[in-house]
This record gives C-alpha cells, sequence and structure tokens, in this order.
C-alpha cells in the first residue's frame, strides 16, 4: 500500500490497523507493507516517531487504543506491530518515479492543493503504480472524472476505485 502525501502518518497507520485487524479474519493472511511518503521532511520524523498527543483518545476507539498504541505519561506511542508495518519515505510526486505494484495507493486530500493540470498527470501515475484491480483512495473533494477510462468508480461516496486494465505510458512528463 502507498500512501502518498503522508504528512505525519496518521492516514497511513491507520490504514495499517485496519490492515492488521482484517488480516486476522483471513485464512491465509498475506504481509501488509505501507510505504508512507511526502517531501516534507519534519513531517516524515514525526511520522516515524509515532507519538501521538493525548487527545488521539477522542479520535481513536478505546479497543484499537489499547490494541495499537501504549501510553506514556501525556503522549500515545505505536506498537511495534504497528510501526513495523508502515515505511516514511521522503519522496516528490512530481520528479520522484512512482511506486509500482501497489495493491492500493492512497492519496486523499492532496490534489486539492495541486493545480488542475498536475491533478491530470498524477492520476495516471497512480494508475501505473497499481496492480491490475489495485484501488485508489482518494478525498472526499477529489475525483477522477477526467479519468474515466483509467478507473472504475466503487465508491463514489468515499472516493474509492477500481484501476482499469487500460494500458498507459509510464514515462508522460509531469
Amino acid at each position: 500500500i502507498w500512501v502518498s502525501g503522508c504528512a505525519t502518518g496518521q492516514e497511513a497507520y491507520s490504514i495499517a490497523m485496519l490492515c492488521i485487524e482484517h488480516r486476522s479474519t483471513l485464512a491465509s493472511p498475506a504481509d501488509v507493507q505501507i510505504f508512507a511518503t511526502d517531501i516534507d521532511e519534519r513531517a516524515l520524523q514525526i511520522g516515524r516517531r509515532g507519538i501521538f498527543p493525548e487527545g488521539i483518545a477522542d479520535e481513536v476507539g478505546a479497543e484499537r487504543l489499547k490494541r495499537f498504541f501504549v501510553k506514556r505519561g501525556s503522549q500515545y506511542h505505536v506498537t511495534k506491530e504497528l510501526r513495523e508495518r508502515v515505511i516514511f519515505s521522503a519522496h516528490n510526486l512530481i520528479s520522484d518515479p512512482p511506486f509500482s505494484r501497489q495493491d492500493l495507493v492512497s492519496c486523499r486530500n492532496l490534489l486539492i492543493y495541486l493545480g488542475p493540470h498536475l491533478q491530470k498527470k498524477l492520476i495516471p501515475l497512480f494508475h501505473y503504480a497499481l496492480r491490475p484491480s489495485g484501488f485508489l483512495f482518494l478525498g472526499p473533494s477529489e475525483n477522477i472524472s477526467s479519468h474515466r477510462e483509467l478507473f472504475k468508480v466503487i465508491d463514489a461516496k468515499y472516493r474509492l476505485s477500481e484501476r482499469k486494465g487500460t494500458s498507459i505510458s509510464s514515462t508522460s512528463s509531469l
């Protein structure tokens, strides 16, 4: 799984929690690795530490808080199990090569900060990054309407789309 524009890692850790929970329901669970990328090294350092303020108790359910965090003083630290699933890395979506063969690309609430030209260029990049039948997860204010040939909408409300088999060039210039 690739979480692009991960900032300080809350989304990457949230997806990791969901994957760990779902793994326990599978007869033959696969390993899960999440690549959390951003261009802001300061934000990545915060994410790598995996330390959150007491206020997360208002946002994370008690069961998940108990399973995935350890309280130390007024802070919550992610558990080793959770931390080992997430790799934080500096990555510039516009100039660095994309990750590839991903089952899920999550790019929530990043595209809205980019101009229309870059938005239109990044959707094919995400298509390239996904395995056939992989999924793209966008934010509530983002859509793929200009690239319906590349993705099939699975859930419009939650902005989840599935990669179509359409082939595109991986060397489109941004």
